[in-house]
């Protein structure tokens, strides 16, 4: 049994495996959310409200793409698989898991403190947009890829650097701290433009993968073959995976805030 998905270089059966560290995982969030509200609520004097819908549809989000099958397929078999767990991961996840923290455990982080400090030194939007682009960057090159997913851990290094990243992303967005007056509707439009529909690191990285002559992740390439699918077209979905759908939750998110904005000019 592996706790963690991550390439065997088996061939690859329909038959179900279990991940006890990715069920670990989604508990200890869950667990660490529900504290941190809790603190929130004790400092303010005010009973803990129950967890947000959307925190637990993220939570769910995260498991379906962490454990079997698509853990196991994105881990090593395929790059277009891998695609869809970065997007679920990175950018469909964190911000409903975000909606879990009330505004009580929010306005913990503006006391004092090193660490409290520092959490909001990285939330903020220009910083924020820039961990997330290294990450994005740092975590698709072929070398560190097919390093890292060869082991558990390396596996699950990149799982979390994903969802961390997409957290900082996603914060100046959804649960800005400090409060950020300046920060609009108009301006968090333009940072998830920047950041998700023209990045140059995301459209440098579809640029490789789709017009690439040759498979870039060799832990793909040379994984067990699937019946009817091809390595190199296998990249190129993942590219047109990463393009189509990080414009498309842009999108998403844009229209969300731009009818929170149009409410309240109304």
């Amino acid at each position: 049994m592996s706790f963690w998905c991550s390439a065997t270089g088996e061939a690859w059966t329909w038959q179900w495996r279990a991940y006890p560290g990715v069920w670990l995982f989604i508990l200890l969030l869950a667990a660490g959310v529900w504290a941190w509200n809790g603190a929130g609520a004790r400092a303010a004097g005010r009973p803990r409200p129950p967890l947000h819908p959307l925190f637990a549809g993220g939570l769910v989000v995260l498991w379906l793409s962490l454990d079997w099958p698509i853990g196991a397929l994105g881990a090593g078999y395929l790059a277009s698989v891998h695609m869809l767990q970065f997007l679920l991961m990175a950018l469909v996840a964190p911000p409903m898991l975000l909606r879990g923290l009330t505004p009580d455990a929010l306005a913990l982080l503006e006391r004092p403190g090193l660490f409290r400090a520092l959490v909001r030194r990285m939330v903020a939007p220009f910083l924020a947009l820039v961990i997330f682009s290294v990450t994005v960057l740092v975590t698709h090159l072929p070398a560190v890829v097919d390093t890292l997913m060869a082991s558990q851990l390396g596996s699950m290094a990149i799982d979390l650097l994903w969802i961390g990243a997409g957290l900082v992303f996603w914060w100046p967005v959804v649960a800005p701290v400090p409060a950020r007056p300046r920060f609009t509707h108009p301006l968090r439009m333009g940072y998830l433009v920047i950041g998700m529909m023209f990045s140059p690191v995301m459209f440098g990285l579809v640029g490789f993968l789709v017009y690439s002559q040759t498979p870039l992740y060799g832990v793909f390439e040379l994984a067990p073959p699937l019946p009817g699918v091809n390595a190199h077209a296998d990249h190129q979905a993942a590219g047109v995976l990463m393009s189509v759908g990080g414009a498309l939750i842009a999108f998403v998110a844009m229209s969300v805030i731009y009818f929170r904005w149009s409410k309240e000019s109304g």
